[in-house]
């Protein structure tokens, strides 16, 4: 039997904090529907987070933005995380105006080994954000936990800037080309599992598709099709991978037109297919 799901928020709460060996991820690729962020206390593990792996081990920062696939491997009996889970909507209003090109560092860069110093400013945090989170009569306490949330989100923003990415070229943020392409990303994570052609998210853009894939093609150096395929791809590999359903039940949940569609389009993007990939993993 699954063990619960730690990293979820329930509708009475808009944030929940605590410690984890995070069992339920344990081999399992699990979608993070809010925002979460994870302090590895003790032990160590194989971390797949979308289409970045790692290691966590001691004193690991990970943060993870919504829509996120989280997969867990050969963890430690010691393995343990302090964890802050956020609702989507608190999320929102916390990450409201920062730098959209934040969010596409923080999808390519999630995990980070932080100095010390840092290590004993993020231990003071998940402190002071599971008092808050035990604090229930507190009438302040979503706006007490937002606002710490924006301010690590800009403490981690700073550092990522001046220490753990000094030599990488940074995409210009004023221009509309940029602000236009994460607005597709996060269009894309919250919509392929259901919509698969471009014209979709140029239309939700108010954009031609045309204009769409230039500047994917700027910015990311693949076409649009390409960068949507990629994710509709990661959705059904969660599913072979994560659940029992037939591949005819992820055909039509995904609204492929048939178990034949979907076949091909896996095994054209993944060399092999749907059945070979699932029992390899068994």
């Amino acid at each position: 039997m699954l063990p619960a799901n730690p990293l979820s928020v329930p509708e009475h709460e808009k944030f929940v904090c605590g410690e984890s060996d995070l069992a339920f991820f344990n081999n399992y690729a699990g979608r993070i529907d809010g925002c979460a962020i994870l302090f590895c206390r003790d032990g160590s593990a194989d971390i797949i987070i979308g289409q970045v792996q790692g290691r966590l081990k001691r004193n690991t920062l990970v943060l993870l933005l919504p829509g996120t696939l989280l997969l867990l491997a050969n963890r430690s009996e010691d393995f343990k995380v302090s964890f802050c889970i956020f609702s989507h909507d608190l999320f929102a209003e916390a990450a409201f105006r920062l730098d959209p090109t934040f969010f596409h560092t923080l999808r390519e860069h999630p995990i980070a080994k932080p100095s010390q110093q840092i290590v004993e400013g993020a231990s003071i945090w998940f402190k002071m954000a599971l008092y808050t989170y035990h604090d229930h009569e507190n009438v302040f306490r979503n706006t007490i936990i937002k606002n710490r949330l924006q301010n690590l989100l800009l403490e981690i923003y700073d550092k990522m800037q001046r220490f753990a990415l000094p030599d990488q070229d940074t995409v210009d943020p004023t221009t509309r080309q940029t602000e236009l392409f994460h607005r597709f990303v996060s269009l894309v994570h919250e919509h392929c599992a259901q919509e698969r052609e471009v014209a979709f998210y140029a239309d939700k853009l108010c954009i031609s598709t045309r204009y769409l894939s230039t500047i994917v093609q700027n910015i990311v150096c693949t076409s649009a099709k390409k960068f949507i395929d990629r994710s509709v791809l990661l959705e059904i590999k969660m599913m072979l991978q994560s659940t029992d359903l037939s591949v005819q039940e992820i055909a039509y949940r995904l609204k492929f037109p048939d178990q034949s569609y979907l076949g091909r389009f896996f095994k054209k993007h993944a060399g092999e297919s749907p059945t070979e990939f699932r029992n390899k993993r068994k």
